[in-house]
């Protein structure tokens, strides 16, 4: 055990160092953050996948690019010379724009319709009489591959629709925020233009990831601090605290910055919750140091036997805190992985800042006593403890039955599959995207690749590709399926004379190689048929996908695309969630064990940390919620979380067993003190996590409302669950083990 003198000296010179190079280095942070780089992608979100991405890639090179923007609005009727000018205007405004590649509307040159006797572009002249609008509307009508994408069956949606060039991220943001720039300037009275697509998606994600991380920062901020005045009775003392604490995230962040490592939406809400994690550790370390000045102890002494207490239970809280974080690297989700070793490493610099720069602070500061509101909850508290060991048996039955239930109800989970829908429904980005699936196209892309064999002809291959395209549309969820034979059917119906597949194939393969090449590459003899899945489909549409690709005979085929990879990700839902629990509750129990060499508490400590997710997820399945991405990373950091609280009461529990009295009162004076911090606590990291309901991002929204609910399950746990395990197991100190 580390000497008095030897603490004093680590409190107070070692911590007066720690502390100042500490703020030497968020300053550099400060000023390191307008460097900072967001990415959100919807990818991010998707378990990585390098053969996919090399898939993919190969296929943009093949078929041109997939990064699509649609520009859509609505308007009185497509067929009004007025509107048709304006869809004019917009389509040559976006020529004007770097970094955009192929511009396809209604009023390109590349959008040709059976207008008279050889397809040619639509001009607005053609609409000034009722049998040019007559004669429009039917060529429209005949056109199913612009149909839903450039304009709607009633025409009173259009859409303008560019791809992307090939470019890096900057070059990529500022051509999505020069498009949506045109938009704003040339959307009509009451009718925005709205921008979507994949590229756009990010963009725009970003700009509510840098408001979110603003807001709930401040609000996370705020409601610890006002916390903290209530415990700490002293407003010096709740800013020193809060202070101190507040440094990892903000180290974290500048380090991010200098390393060029882009945040995701996920990182950007966990930031603040690192602060309030150190905070909570902060208020165990204050409640010590009340009770040391308390007993008459002066302030540096004080501070010194403050730190000695709680140095072994902060050091492994946090650690196996940090190693929650790092767990979600094995999720394979780029978005954890980044954001879960970012806030990991954060949680590491929290120790010093705790251990040695805050009791600095409370030496140099002179600082009183916390104040006594908190010491309210100790009669409570003892009631409960009281209770739990009379009615050990009873308690831990019922802990274990709901664990159980709850671990049964995982198996019929339902899982989401809404990647694009992941906004809140009030925001615009939520709107833009439930605008486009109600009145012009389903968002969600699903291709299927023919890999046509050796010597199958054209007949073959086109007979095939109408039969799989029929028998998708027939899926409930898929709202279109085009392929080479959806445009031969165009051909065959623009032409004066009958001429056939083959014919039709041919006249198409010259005079619209455009839009010809987004559907056949000849060089690797492979055909596209391009799907479109409605928000919120279930993963069985994908099921019901696959079951169809026998009829694609004249090759081989399989499935990608946005919708695929989200399936395949939600699918490993349930066992990553379930791994990543059980590997951090036997890490829990591995330190508890090590830490005390008792099997007996081993055993105690079990329920109060694997039953909360149970509990929670079970519940949730129970009301019908659907689990989705969020949950990989909630099982394993809620339980990183909680073990905090049980190391700190078991921590003390084996102190006071050592120095006198039966169990049953060593676990009442256990409670009475560090219960009343661990209540604090836990309400200051549940306010925290609350305040990432407020994020515009669903998954952030969904993570802080899990874990929060985990949190507080686990503080009964602890106050309730775990005394009546440690009296059940029979538990007694051994009488040569430092507390």
């Amino acid at each position: 055990m580390i000497s008095s003198p030897s603490m004093r000296w680590l409190a107070g010179s070692l911590g007066t160092a720690v502390l100042l190079v500490a703020s030497a280095a968020a300053a550099a942070s400060l000023w390191a953050l307008p460097r900072l780089r967001f990415d959100h992608a919807p990818r991010s979100l998707l378990r990585a996948d390098a053969e996919a991405d090399r898939l993919e890639e190969e296929l943009a090179r093949a078929f041109g690019s997939d990064d699509i923007l649609l520009l859509a609005w609505e308007v009185p009727t497509l067929l009004d010379p007025e509107v048709f000018a304006h869809v004019e205007r917009v389509t040559a405004a976006l020529t004007g724009i770097e970094g955009l590649e192929e511009i396809y509307s209604v009023a390109s040159d590349a959008v040709r319709l059976p207008l008279g006797t050889f397809p040619r572009r639509l001009r607005a002249e053609d609409l000034e009489t009722g049998s040019g609008r007559a004669h429009a509307r039917e060529a429209l009508r005949r056109a199913p591959v612009y149909a839903g994408t450039l304009y709607n069956d009633g025409l009173d949606v259009v859409a303008v629709a560019t791809t992307v060039g090939r470019a890096g991220r900057e070059e990529r943001d500022r051509t999505i925020d020069a498009v949506r720039a045109l938009a704003r300037r040339l959307s009509p009275p009451d009718r925005p233009i709205r921008v979507s697509g994949v590229s756009a998606f990010a963009r725009e994600a970003a700009h509510y990831a840098v408001r979110d991380l603003l807001r709930i920062g401040a609000v996370a901020l705020a409601a610890s601090l006002l916390a903290l005045v209530w415990m700490a009775g002293s407003a010096r003392l709740a800013l020193l605290a809060l202070a101190s604490t507040g440094l990892p995230p903000l180290l974290a962040l500048g380090a991010a910055a200098l390393a060029g490592v882009p945040v995701t939406a996920m990182g950007a809400a966990l930031f603040p919750v690192l602060g309030v994690i150190g905070i909570t550790n902060s208020l165990h370390l204050l409640n010590l140091y009340g009770e040391a000045l308390g007993r008459g102890a002066g302030v540096e002494e004080a501070a010194a036997e403050a730190t000695r207490r709680v140095a072994l239970p902060v050091l492994l809280g946090l650690g196996t805190t940090a190693a929650a974080f790092f767990s979600l690297s094995a999720t394979g989700v780029p978005a954890f992985h980044a954001g879960g070793t970012l806030v990991a490493l954060g949680t590491l610099a929290a120790m010093p800042v705790v251990l040695l720069a805050l009791p600095a602070g409370l030496i140099r500061m002179r600082s009183p006593p916390p104040g006594r509101l908190a010491r309210r909850l100790d009669r409570p508290l003892v009631r409960l403890a009281s209770s739990s060991i009379r009615h050990a048996g009873p308690l831990l039955a019922l802990a274990l039955l709901l664990t159980l239930g709850g671990i049964g109800l995982l198996a019929r989970a339902r899982v989401g599959v809404d990647i694009l829908a992941s906004f809140k429904a009030h925001t615009e980005i939520a709107q833009t995207y439930r605008f486009l699936d109600e009145r012009l196209t389903a968002t969600v892309p699903v291709d299927a690749i023919l890999t046509a064999r050796a010597g199958a002809t054209s007949a073959e291959i086109l007979r095939d590709l109408e039969a799989f395209s029929t028998e998708v549309e027939r899926i409930p969820g898929v709202a279109s399926a085009q392929s080479l034979a959806t445009l031969v059917l165009y051909g065959r119906s623009i032409n004066p004379v009958p001429i056939g597949d083959e014919g039709a194939l041919a006249v198409l393969r010259a005079g619209f190689k455009e839009i010809t090449a987004r559907f056949e590459h000849l060089p690797s003899h492979r055909y596209r048929i391009k799907m479109r899945v409605r928000e919120g489909s279930p993963p069985e549409v994908l099921d019901r996908i696959e079951a169809s690709l026998p009829l694609l005979k004249s090759g081989t085929a399989h499935l990608t695309g946005l919708y695929v990879r989200a399936v395949g990700t939600t699918r490993s839902l349930l066992a990553s969630l379930l791994r990543g629990t059980v590997l951090m509750a036997g890490v829990v129990l591995l330190v508890v064990g090590l830490a005390f060499r008792s099997l007996r508490l081993v055993l105690a400590a079990v329920l109060p940390n694997v039953a909360p997710p149970a509990f929670v997820f079970g519940g949730a399945v129970l009301a019908g919620i659907s689990i989705d991405i969020t949950a990989v990373a909630v099982g394993a950091v809620a339980v990183g979380l909680a073990i905090d609280g049980t190391l700190h009461l078991l921590f003390r529990l084996v102190a006071e067993r050592r120095k006198r009295g039966a169990p049953g009162a060593a676990l009442l004076r256990t409670q009475r003190s560090i219960g009343r911090a661990l209540v604090i606590s836990t309400l200051v990291l549940v306010s925290g996590l609350c305040c990432l309901a407020l994020s515009a991002f669903l998954p952030t929204a969904r993570f802080g409302i899990y874990t929060a609910a985990i949190c507080l399950v686990a503080l009964l746990g602890d106050l309730v669950a775990l005394p009546a395990g440690v009296t059940m197991s029979g538990w007694s100190a051994p009488r040569s083990r430092a507390s």
